[in-house]
């Protein structure tokens, strides 16, 4: 490696849930050599008329042309659209939280238009060109990966399947041994409108003599919600204060109408709570049987009554906490996943030398 130069290269896209996603990867490369890595960040910035993806691959394009890293890592594709012209021949690596395709289908509730369809068909292409040209492409889901292998075409570009994780933080919250008369439910979202929980508010009245709900959220929309809800505002992720919400919680639910990989479900299973979710995105991958229940989006009746089903099995709670934090344990711990991350990284690395 030629002195001065990165034998990894990481641009990591700054919004949502990403910025965790960063932090875990860059906590991971903290136990290795730093030396070796470059890390570079894609911030969002003001509003434009300029599409985001545009926007963010011409931030990439900058940071990296020209440096040579072994091999470059384009976290998420929304960064990748000029990966193949900004490292040349070097290897580069495209990680996926959900493909345009995928994003564009939830696009009212991301306030995300497409465009002709001319532009998209094109937009496809040059997606597929990309994610052809990479060396792997590391994806949160099978979901995802899926769409990549079906609405792109792409075969013979290996994909990972690589949850994002939860911190070690969430495991070592301790769970309460006594069963408490009136279980608490917990939502976390900032969008209370695409989250759901305005849904979950009105479903939540045919159980609420039994059981209390607790909703952490900024949002403006909070203001108006009835005075039987308890909502906490300022709660900074990775705080004590957030782990002692959700250790203070038994059931975690998110009625989303729209996600991909929704982060906060891998932190709720990590922390020993039973999720009650929707079926969109990649939750139905996330939440195995036996560790939560799953609802329809937008189905009021099917939430009631998944709700009721909780709050009338009081034993299944437990269980099902504790089959949801086994499943994490196994396969949503950040540390491990990140380093899963870095490894191929470094392989490719190593190839490139």
């Amino acid at each position: 490696m030629t002195v001065g130069v990165p034998s990894v290269s990481l641009v990591l896209e700054q919004t949502l849930g990403h910025r965790t996603h960063a932090i875990n990867l860059e906590r991971a490369l903290r136990q290795d050599d730093p030396g070796r890595f470059a890390v570079h960040h894609v911030e969002y910035g003001d509003a434009s008329r300029i599409p985001w993806a545009l926007r963010a691959s011409a931030q990439a394009y900058r940071a990296v042309r020209g440096e040579g890293a072994g091999v470059t890592f384009f976290h998420t594709q929304t960064t990748a659209l000029f990966a193949p012209m900004a490292v040349g021949r070097r290897d580069f690596v495209v990680s996926v939280d959900a493909t345009p395709v995928q994003v564009d289908a939830m696009g009212f509730w991301y306030r995300h238009e497409a465009g002709p369809s001319w532009a998209e068909s094109r937009k496809r292409d040059w997606y597929r060109w990309v994610f052809s040209r990479a060396s792997a492409i590391v994806s949160w889901s099978e979901w995802a990966a899926e769409s990549v292998r079906r609405d792109y075409g792409v075969s013979r570009t290996p994909i990972e399947v690589v949850h994002p994780g939860a911190p070690a933080s969430f495991f070592d919250v301790e769970r309460n041994s006594e069963r408490r008369p009136r279980p608490t439910f917990l939502f976390v979202g900032g969008d209370l409108e695409r989250k759901g929980g305005q849904l979950l508010v009105r479903a939540f009245e045919a159980v609420r003599d039994r059981a209390d709900l607790v909703m952490v959220t900024d949002s403006p929309a909070a203001d108006a919600l009835p005075s039987w809800v308890r909502v906490l505002r300022d709660v900074r992720a990775g705080t004590p204060e957030h782990l002692r919400v959700f250790a203070e919680a038994d059931v975690f639910c998110l009625p989303t109408l729209a996600d991909c990989t929704p982060l906060v479900i891998g932190e709720a299973m990590a922390a020993g709570l039973p999720v009650l979710t929707t079926t969109v995105g990649s939750n139905a991958e996330s939440v195995p049987a036996g560790a939560g229940l799953l609802v329809p989006p937008g189905d009021p009746h099917a939430l009631e009554t998944a709700l009721r089903e909780l709050v009338e099995s009081p034993s299944r709670l437990r269980e099902m906490g504790c089959a949801a934090r086994e499943h994490a344990a196994l396969h949503m711990h950040a540390d491990r996943n990140a380093a899963r991350v870095l490894t191929l990284l470094q392989e490719y690395a190593r190839q490139a030398a």
